[in-house]
Parts: C-alpha cells; structure tokens; sequence
C-alpha cells in the first residue's frame, strides 16, 4: 500500500567495504562489502523491517548494491541510478588515506577530502557531486516511503541540498557506514 500524500526518504551509506576496512579512497572503485558490512546490511533490514517502501533506489556499485538487496530482499525492484555514485576520487582512488594525507598535508588533504569546491586530482568535489544528484533529487516520487542506497560522500552532498547542512557545515558531517539519515 503506498503512503499518500507524505513522504519519508531514508538515505542509507552502505554497510562497510573492503577498502572501507582498509581506509581507502574507494570512489568509482567497485569492492565488495566485508563479512562485518553484510552482518551490518542484515542489522538494517531488521532496523527498517517496519517500513514499507514504496520505492526503492540504489547506486549501481556492488557494495551500495548488495546493502540494498539485503535490506529489501526480492520483495521490491529496485532502481539502480548512476546519479547516486560515490564521488569519484580521481587519482587518489585506491590510496591509503594516510599515506595521501602525510604526502600533501593537512590544509590539502581537508579542503579536498571534506571541503565543497576542492577536488582531489582529477576527482570529483562535492559540488560536483551535488551537481549530479540535483536531478535525481527533483526526479524523486513526491509522496511514499522511499529508500536510497548510496555513498558517504553522496548523501554529504545531498544533505546540503535538502538543507539540512550547509557548505560550510558539510565538512564535519559524518554518516558512518552502515547508517541512515532520515528525510522527512
């Protein structure tokens, strides 16, 4: 039965990856999740078993893919969306965090890891990021109960859409693996 007239939009960070485990930039890098990220994806099936969703949207990488059927089973098809893609991480894509932060400093490594206008080489900046999902954004059912599976970086910039940060706010934003922010 589909809610009428309100709308609920759980976006969730899919549970932990390989390299989640590891601590590096994954971007467009395609992991699988871990044995802890698929008990974590079951944990949140069970955390929004309550839930009916009307509509149910995923990034098409294989950790926010695998989160997503695990929440949601065969029950519902589910909507794969380029849109929803982590941020792209350029050439740092695949680098150990520590590493990239001891080699460029703290002042560079910040403004391009959590900053809004600073991108890593070749890599995608929030705002870029925010670019790309406006339009899936605005494409969104206007009543229902609706579940997003995503990337950290994805609903950080999302979260400045809706209002919900700012772009100066956003930078100490954290949505950990395996968690949901609740839209409402």
């Amino acid at each position: 039965m589909k809610s009428q007239g309100t709308r609920k939009i759980w976006f969730v960070r899919h549970a932990q990856s390989e390299y989640n485990k590891e601590h590096l930039f994954t971007g467009w890098h395609d992991p699988q999740l871990t044995e802890k990220g698929m008990g974590a994806a079951l944990s949140l099936k069970q955390e929004l078993s309550d839930v009916v969703f009307d509509y149910v949207f995923s990034s098409p990488l294989q950790r926010a893919m695998a989160t997503a059927i695990s929440i949601v089973g065969d029950s519902l098809d589910i909507t794969y969306d380029d849109r929803l893609k982590e941020r792209s991480y350029g050439d740092w894509s695949g680098l150990n965090k520590s590493d990239v932060r001891t080699k460029i400093g703290d002042d560079a490594f910040f403004s391009a890891r959590r900053g809004w206008d600073t991108s890593p080489p070749n890599g995608e900046s929030l705002k870029d990021v925010s670019l790309r999902v406006l339009s899936f954004i605005d494409s969104l059912p206007s009543s229902g109960n609706i579940l997003v599976v995503s990337h950290g970086n994805t609903i950080r910039a999302i979260s400045v859409l809706l209002g919900i940060n700012t772009k100066e706010e956003v930078s100490s934003y954290e949505i950990k693996t395996g968690t949901f922010l609740l839209y409402e």
